[in-house]
Parts: structure tokens; C-alpha cells; sequence
């Protein structure tokens, strides 16, 4: 919606649709904000199956992730206050350079601030990656794109932003992301975990016992 709306080299145009398409932008402010909310359930979801692989490094997954959804949810605010800005009777005043000005920053700090919230969201990955490759009862493949993913939030979508480097380039083609967590995703909702090996692997952790 965001993106729809916003023309980065034309100020003036997007004043005007951020206006004309006030409703729009409240939709997708929603669907940002339910997005960080489910954020939270899965980490716990993820937490509880894989703590039995290693509770420690589950934790810290947990916590990464918590974090990231704090970032996320305070960094939706700059998705609706151009918005409010535009809609606040002190600045009907204000010349429209001035109105322009106004919305501009948190458009311009937006971006960074989703950076900074993919990469504690990349470590998660990575951990849970980590996990998924440890455990008996996910293919280790999932494991692997958790971790490419993960690797790639770090990069592409944080630090060479925040150190204002170029992208990597040709790996942004090939959508390790959207791969990553569609797999991880599909397999959840369609396959499952392996119920047998889960409650095996528990059983030994309790006993003390190393997993056959």
C-alpha cells in the first residue's frame, strides 16, 4: 500500500495521494501492524518445539524475535504519520513546501527503521535455522534457507543499508527470503512435524539419555 502511494522523487504527488487514498494507507497501516502482532505467537510456537533441540539457543531465538517485533510495531508509526501530519488543523497554515517537509521525514525514516528491525528478525533466522538443522523432526533443508534468509536480512536488508553500501548484487533474484519462509511456512501447514521423532527426541532430553 505503502509503496503504491509514495513517489520518493515527487513530494507534491505523493501529498496528493496519501490525501486522495487516505483509506488505503489505513488498511495497509492494519495489515502492518496484525503482521507484527502474529510475530509474536509464532515465536513462542517456534520456541516451544525447538527448545527440546537446545533450550538455550530456542530462548534467545525467542527473545530476537520479540525484539524485532518491537521495532517493527514502534516503526509502524511512520507508516500513518504522514497521514496525520497531513490531517492536523495547526499546519492547514503551512505553505505546501513547508506540509512537504513535514512528511518527509518519517517517509525518509521508515526505511531505516524496518532495517533495524529485519536485523535482530535475520538473527532469529539464524537461530532458528540452526535449530531446524540440529533437530530430527525437520528436514535440515528448511535449516538451511532459515539460515541463507536470515544471513541475507543481515546484509541486504540492514547493514549495507545502515553503512550505505550497495546491495549484493543477483541474490535479491533469487528471493532467499520469500523462499525461506514460504517453505518454512507450507511445510507447517502441510506436512507438520514429525510427532514420532519430536516426542522421542523429548523423552531422551528428559532421561538425560543422548537421542538415538
Amino acid at each position: 500500500m505503502r509503496g503504491a502511494l509514495i513517489v520518493p522523487d515527487d513530494m507534491a504527488q505523493t501529498v496528493a495521494n496519501l490525501l486522495a487514498h487516505e483509506r488505503l494507507l489505513r488498511m495497509g497501516f492494519s495489515a502492518a501492524v496484525i503482521v507484527v502482532m502474529c510475530n509474536l505467537p509464532l515465536g513462542l510456537l517456534l520456541y516451544e518445539l525447538l527448545k527440546v533441540v537446545n533450550p538455550r539457543v530456542a530462548l534467545l531465538a525467542l527473545l530476537f524475535i520479540v525484539a524485532s517485533s518491537t521495532l517493527e510495531a514502534v516503526n509502524a508509526t511512520h507508516y500513518i504519520e504522514p497521514l496525520l501530519l497531513l490531517r492536523l488543523p495547526e499546519y492547514a497554515a503551512f505553505g505546501p513546501a513547508q506540509v512537504q517537509a513535514l512528511v518527509r521525514g518519517p517517509i525518509r525514516l521508515f526505511g531505516p527503521g524496518f532495517g533495524l528491525s529485519l536485523a535482530y528478525f535475520g538473527v532469529f533466522c539464524i537461530l532458528t535455522g540452526y535449530l531446524l538443522w540440529k533437530s530430527r523432526f525437520f528436514p535440515r533443508l528448511l535449516g538451511v534457507l532459515m539460515i541463507v534468509a536470515g544471513a541475507y536480512y543481515l546484509t541486504n536488508y540492514s547493514f549495507l543499508g545502515f553503512l550505505d553500501l550497495p546491495p549484493v548484487p543477483y541474490i535479491d533474484k533469487l528471493r532467499p527470503t520469500l523462499v525461506a519462509e514460504v517453505a518454512m511456512a507450507l511445510w507447517l501447514l502441510i506436512v507438520g512435524v514429525d510427532e514420532t521423532k519430536w516426542r522421542a527426541q523429548v523423552l531422551a532430553r528428559e532421561s538425560g539419555r543422548p537421542v538415538a
